[in-house]
């Protein structure tokens, strides 16, 4: 789980310059109406979504277009893709799509450009683990910030740069999330992550590559999240 790689670190960035261009937003709205239509984890995704400070009739619009009360829109699925990058390592993709054939291919392109490959299903999913983050600002007393990460129902917990980040199991997230709102903590992000259970040592040439991968993985449009168990 480490906060500190260099991926991490771009991610956050990354994920700061998407706020400015409504990216964020867009791929919130595709969140909230699967959350929606599957009415599972919705007020994970609510959660992450006012974190990121995304308008409420955004939220709203989103969350009825999922129960289909709009009445309009493509079926949107959420589908889980695995891949390998340059080095040998493994890389796990989750998507929010109306067009597997048309992610797919985007898929396969942005890997065949980057000296990745697209796997079976099942080929490394095993070395990751599902878990809940909760990211908070760390403030002015860290050790407090901690403290009330854990009392708000999270299993670990570490410091990261400027911001406190716990971990709890994908079932108690919906709970800790809404523990974290009504307390003082100021919520940076929460979601649903696949962490690596051992990281993947890669030289300097394959990071190279895989970081320009990541990146560019991210940056399509029906990508939700990537992640990767190399050691950056």
């Amino acid at each position: 789980m480490s906060g500190h790689s260099k991926w991490t670190q771009i991610k956050r960035k990354k994920g700061a310059a998407d706020v400015k261009r409504g990216a964020l937003f867009s791929k919130l709205a595709k969140q909230l109406t699967v959350a929606a239509r599957q009415e599972k984890n919705l007020d994970m995704v609510v959660a992450a979504a006012r974190a990121a400070n995304m308008p409420k009739d955004n939220i709203e619009r989103a969350i009825k277009k999922g129960t289909g009360e709009l009445g309009d829109g493509a079926q949107i699925e959420d589908v889980l893709y695995e891949a390998y990058g340059p080095g040998g390592a493994a890389i796990l993709i989750e998507t929010l799509t109306d067009n597997r054939n048309r992610t797919v291919n985007e898929l396969r392109a942005v890997l065949n450009k980057w000296g990745g490959s697209l796997g079976q299903s099942g080929a490394v999913q095993f070395l990751f683990d599902r878990r809940g983050v909760v990211e908070v600002a760390a403030g002015t007393d860290p050790e407090a910030t901690q403290l009330g990460l854990i009392e708000a129902g999270v299993e670990d917990v570490a410091l990261e740069e400027d911001r406190v980040v716990g971990y709890v199991a994908p079932a108690k997230l919906g709970a800790v999330s809404r523990a974290v709102e009504a307390s003082t903590l100021t919520a940076l992000d929460t979601r649903l992550a696949w962490l690596p259970k051992a990281l993947y040592p890669v030289d300097e040439v394959a990071e190279t590559k895989l970081l320009k991968l990541l990146e560019a993985i991210d940056e399509l449009e029906d990508v939700s999240s990537v992640e990767t168990n190399a050691e950056l």
